[in-house]
């Protein structure tokens, strides 16, 4: 497309609601970061690449809204796939470690996660992978052909270790194969499969202790007091702390005082829920809202199968993401190493966040299209 004559048809056909919304959320994550970060050396320095990365992804989205979606995936799909794969594999053979996990390839002065990438070529990869084999979507060869498709990237996610990746990408798989057309009786044996393979990988220590004790706290929340236990004691203490408005900006005891680890990354919303109180959590959590729904809106009313697939692996990213991680905080989900999208710092997780909504607004526009033929 040539931008210059293309950018008035561009501007026509963006879900300008959607697009502003994420946007709003992801200032309100630099300045949560920002305030996470007060008084430390390294604060100006990840907050200008929190930016940085805003630009990037805004970017990002407006160039895959003004892009065909169906030929974007049968002309890159396969070669995408490939790629991630291979990337996967330098992550074990030469990847950075931080905290007990290789996760990252240092690229100059930045570190890339391929896991996180991983999600939205999986979604593009499989989107492409059912629809080309839509017919027999309700037959069990299928499912278990679907099953291998991602057996290869999850298990290189799961060998790094990364538990929360691996289970966001059991969970846009689960989201597109029922949206897909998948039976549900075929989907629920395979959920209490799953169910008995992790029962049966804590039996025999496949899983990591830290993995381990996360999931024994999120049971018994003074089982590890010094470690686990102690890091969502501080959580809950900081968000209800907040109460009704807030201690206001960069005022919360917990967050100044750092008693919260990863509070600019994974434990992000104890910033919003200590400094802003119910009344930020709530605002926070209806942007989050406005995005699914107008997301979900658009899947329902989108007649083109490939679209719906699309659509149907960014909303069960984004949800799984918003709910375990919003959740654990608050002590109703396990603690898990998944960022809050568009919010927690973090250029890989921003990226792909941004682009899956690209991807969306990529389907409104072509259901445009279709509709009124401009």
């Amino acid at each position: 497309m040539n931008f210059r004559s293309g950018w008035p048809d561009i501007v026509k056909h963006l879900d300008f609601p959607l697009l502003i919304t994420v946007i709003v959320i992801a200032i309100g994550g630099v300045l949560a970061i920002h305030s996470a970060l007060h008084g430390q050396p390294s604060a100006n320095g990840n907050v200008h690449k929190q930016i940085f990365g805003i630009i990037v992804g805004i970017v990002a989205m407006v160039a895959l809204s003004a892009t065909d979606y169906t030929q974007l995936l049968r002309r890159h799909s396969r070669w995408l796939y490939w790629l991630n794969i291979f990337l996967l594999t330098i992550v074990l053979l030469h990847g950075h470690s931080s905290r007990g996990a290789q996760r990252w390839i240092s690229l100059g002065p930045m570190q890339v996660q391929p896991s996180e990438f991983c999600k939205i070529i999986l979604i593009i990869a499989l989107a492409l992978f059912i629809t080309q084999r839509r017919e027999e979507i309700r037959e069990w060869r299928t499912v278990w052909s679907s099953i291998l498709f991602i057996a290869v990237p999850l298990l290189l996610i799961f060998k790094q270790p990364d538990l929360g990746t691996a289970l966001v990408v059991g969970t846009l798989w689960f989201g597109m194969m029922y949206v897909g057309g998948a039976k549900w009786q075929h989907l629920l044996i395979l959920f209490l499969a799953a169910a008995l393979m992790f029962a049966g990988m804590w039996h025999f220590h496949v899983l990591k202790d830290y993995q381990k004790k996360r999931l024994i706290v999120f049971l018994y929340p003074n089982a590890d007091p010094r470690d686990t236990g102690y890091h969502l004691r501080q959580s809950q203490i900081a968000i209800g702390s907040g109460e009704v408005t807030g201690q206001g900006y960069q005022r919360g005891m917990q967050a100044n005082g750092h008693f919260i680890p990863e509070q600019h990354t994974d434990f992000i919303f104890t910033i919003v829920g200590e400094e802003g109180g119910f009344v930020g959590s709530i605002i926070l959590l209806a942007l989050y809202l406005l995005v699914l729904e107008r997301s979900l809106a658009l899947l329902i009313h989108t007649e083109d199968y490939l679209g719906r697939l699309l659509i149907a692996g960014v909303v069960s990213m984004l949800a799984f993401h918003i709910i375990v991680n919003i959740g654990m905080t608050i002590g109703v989900m396990p603690v898990t190493g998944v960022p809050l999208p568009f919010f927690s710092y973090g250029l890989s997780a921003l990226l792909v966040d941004m682009m899956a909504i690209g991807l969306v607004l990529s389907v409104a526009a072509r259901k445009h299209r279709i509709l009124f033929g401009t």
